[in-house]
């Protein structure tokens, strides 16, 4: 799956969490089904939080603490 099409599922569940924002974990779940499925668990939420950090340098999310929240 490309990358922009994370980035759209990402922007989703965070905006479906509303005030609460979400934990990393949490978005691992709904995302993993549709992870490279020749990664490991522990590559595919590397990559989840890579792409969590890139998505914050550019200003679309927030975090605080340990929740992730859509800006």
């Amino acid at each position: 799956m490309d990358k922009e099409k994370l980035r759209q599922m990402v922007l989703q569940y965070l905006s479906n969490a509303g005030d609460e924002g979400a934990k990393r974990d949490s978005m691992y779940e709904y995302l993993k089904d549709v992870l490279p499925q020749n990664k490991t668990e522990e590559q595919k939420l590397r990559s989840l939080g890579d792409l969590l950090k890139t998505m914050k340098k550019e200003d679309l999310i927030w975090t605080d603490g340990r929740n992730w929240f859509e800006k």
